[in-house]
């Protein structure tokens, strides 16, 4: 097997690791029943991890090498057309929801729904992807941020599986949704790693300013209105927290 593709092959698995997140919080979701303000408290602690990735571990990281007008206009870029796309599907469908702060509506009540909550799932699982692709190549390996990645997408899927279970969505829906998904993560990150091994360094501090402008988006949009509705009064601090603990390990692991 020729090196190039030998390489796109482990930044599959690397994609996939980062993935494994959604299915723990599917799973979690399925075997337990969570009350919504415990979901809303993992979704605070998430959107702070997810907010410290894109910010101390990526951006930061953009700076220095493309400067701060480009990187900048690279982050502003990410978060508008990741709320563009997302607009766009909420305008169609409803988003996923986890069911207590917005009802998912069934298939039966609302049909092409599953489609909707399908597509806005995996719309959150591409800034990820490129991040993560961008760093391979650029960088190698980084477990930090890596399990950033997965610490993140658990509480989406833990949410928005909630939500399928309060909408009467089956098991075998639920599973087939978070796999695929996790294997076009995967995908996604193993083409980003191919596909862009020409950049030059300025180009790659620029995409990894634009996915962190992305994630951004995502949290702001998608995973903070449902941390803190309804939710515990201490949300704040437990987004925090994980905002916190993604600098604390980024000093351990350095």
């Amino acid at each position: 097997m020729p090196e190039a593709i030998t390489a796109a092959v482990v930044a599959f698995g690397w994609g996939l690791a980062a993935a494994s997140g959604l299915l723990a919080g599917a799973a979690l979701a399925l075997l337990t029943n969570l009350s919504h303000r415990a979901i809303a408290a993992t979704m605070s602690l998430g959107a702070g991890v997810l907010l410290s990735v894109a910010s101390i571990k990526i951006a930061s990281e953009a700076l220095p090498v493309a400067g701060a007008g480009a990187t900048v206009s690279a982050i502003i870029a990410g978060a508008a057309i990741f709320s563009i796309a997302n607009a766009a599907l909420a305008a169609a469908k409803d988003r996923k929801r986890c069911g207590e702060c917005k009802q998912q509506p069934s298939e039966g009540k609302s049909p092409g729904s599953g489609t909707s909550i399908a597509l806005g799932s995996a719309l959150d699982a591409v800034p990820e992807a490129l991040v993560l692709g961008v760093t391979l190549r650029a960088s190698g390996p980084d477990l930090v941020l890596l399990l950033a990645l997965a610490l993140s997408n658990l509480p989406e899927a833990l949410s928005a599986t909630a939500g399928m279970r309060r909408a009467s969505r089956s098991i075998t829906y639920v599973l087939s949704l978070w796999s695929g998904i996790a294997l076009g993560t995967a995908m996604t990150t193993a083409l980003s790693f191919y596909l862009l091994h020409d950049l030059g360094h300025d180009w790659t501090a620029l995409l990894k300013a634009f996915g962190a402008g992305a994630l951004i988006a995502m949290a702001a949009e998608t995973m903070i209105p449902e941390a803190f509705h309804n939710g515990p009064r201490y949300s704040g601090v437990l987004a925090a927290s994980g905002f916190a603990a993604l600098i604390l390990l980024s000093e351990l692991a350095g």
